[in-house]
């Protein structure tokens, strides 16, 4: 098997442009798919050309990428649900509900609705402030596996929003203590476990 040279490669990469694979991470992992696509075909240098178009037309690099943000999507919402078992995360979430819970439970005796707002509110802007602080016009946002790590956390914590309300829970017969507390706990895990993800998405990174 005939191994590209570095002409070559660049060659690749110049027509994987950024208008077609916008992410960093995934550009490259399509130019060595395509490179070892050529290096088991192509006999003499003159072979190169047309191979290298017959590949492009074959992968077509917007599905190859959409494919591959789709997989590492649901990737990533496997990790973040999959932290139950991690037993470092679990004990952050137990620490942040019993150290937040504290606080909502001062409110909830008076005003259950008020404390609940209180709670959302401090949630939302811990996930959303993160990114804008942390991510935004940063060299990271152009990484495939760390905006989805950061669009799952925020899709989850979207959601969240909407199912985990006191007056969708008032069917348990509980008391509004217990299940802001409870509301507390999830808000916790998903904040624990995804920038637990994220920032071992940004580490990874950083090394690479």
């Amino acid at each position: 098997m005939r191994t590209l040279s570095s002409t070559q490669l660049d060659r690749i990469r110049r027509k994987i442009s950024s208008s077609q694979v916008y992410y960093t991470d995934i550009r490259a992992e399509l130019t060595d798919h395509i490179a070892c696509k050529i290096e088991t075909e192509i006999k003499d240098e003159e072979e190169f050309e047309s191979l290298l178009q017959k590949s492009l037309a074959e992968i077509n690099p917007s599905k190859f990428q959409r494919n591959l943000l789709i997989q590492s999507h649901f990737s990533s919402l496997k990790e973040l649900l999959g932290n139950l078992g991690n037993l470092r995360i679990m004990v952050k979430t137990v620490g942040m509900t019993l150290i937040i819970g504290s606080f909502i439970n001062v409110f909830s005796t008076y005003t259950p609705e008020t404390a609940e707002k209180a709670l959302k509110t401090a949630f939302l802007i811990t996930c959303y402030g993160g990114f804008v602080l942390g991510l935004w016009k940063n060299k990271y946002l152009s990484n495939s596996q760390v905006l989805t790590s950061a669009n799952v956390l925020f899709f989850i914590a979207s959601l969240s929003q909407f199912f985990l309300r006191l007056e969708w829970l008032a069917w348990t017969g509980a008391n509004p203590k217990p299940l802001l507390f409870f509301m507390t706990a999830c808000f916790s895990f998903i904040l624990c476990s995804g920038y637990a993800n994220l920032f071992r998405k940004l580490k990874k990174v950083q090394w690479t």
